[in-house]
């Protein structure tokens, strides 16, 4: 329980150490800079609310993590007992695959900074397939758990493994709204002239790799502590 409880503090002191830093260089007074020679024509806005809800992300996710551990404590009277949960090997192989989409992610980054759309549409579209591969297989999961017979609504763990598992991909889910828009304008071919455009698809590819990094990080953080519980 105290090494959930360490886990949980280390990816919380993380995660504001982090939003600190970066809103210490207080990027909202000064326009965001396009790599290359197009200059000062985004808005770092974009930056600052991303940062500012994966803190409110965070926080909730924190706040999961300590009603998980609490309840793990209490076993008497009316409450049932904390009966750990067998989790599907599966997780491991979903864990791995967030990993990739992360990595495909910041390649699809590198591809934009360089200018590189033919990279840009492969690395970006293979974060959002391996999203979705590893939403399949958080999915899967479930199934596997309920086709054991063992586990219903009444299990505290399981319970918690559906909730936090299920705030999780919903999540994912939101950023694949943003990939796949972005991925529809990048695939329609982008006007290099418009510098503006390329600037902006530039800076909402970044975006999204940074919300995949957090949400790489969020579910690192669940899967060690239902790992351990």
């Amino acid at each position: 329980m105290m090494t959930g409880l360490a886990i949980g503090l280390v990816l919380g002191v993380t995660v504001w150490w982090v939003l600190i830093q970066r809103l210490k260089d207080k990027p909202w007074e000064r326009q965001g800079v396009i790599e290359g020679s197009q200059d000062g024509l985004t808005s770092s806005a974009p930056k600052v609310g991303l940062w500012v809800f994966m803190a409110m992300v965070a926080s909730l996710f924190l706040i999961f993590n300590g009603a998980y551990l609490m309840r793990m404590g209490f076993g008497h009277g009316e409450l049932v007992g904390w009966v750990p949960l067998d989790e599907p090997g599966i997780l491991w192989l979903n864990t791995f695959v967030l990993v990739a989409a992360s990595g495909a992610m910041q390649t699809a980054t590198g591809a934009a900074r360089k200018g590189d759309l033919g990279a840009l549409r492969t690395w970006f579209t293979a974060g959002g397939v391996l999203s979705v591969v590893f939403l399949a297989g958080q999915l899967l999961a479930w199934q596997q758990l309920a086709a054991t017979g063992r586990y219903g609504v009444s299990d505290p763990a399981y319970s918690f493994f559906i909730l936090l598992t299920a705030i999780h991909g919903l999540h994912l889910v939101g950023g694949l709204v943003v990939l796949g828009r972005t991925a529809a304008q990048v695939w329609r071919g982008l006007d290099t002239e418009n510098v503006v455009a390329v600037g902006t698809i530039r800076q909402t590819v970044r975006l999204c790799t940074t919300y995949w990094h957090f949400l790489l990080l969020v579910w690192l953080g669940l899967f060690t502590q239902l790992s351990i519980t």
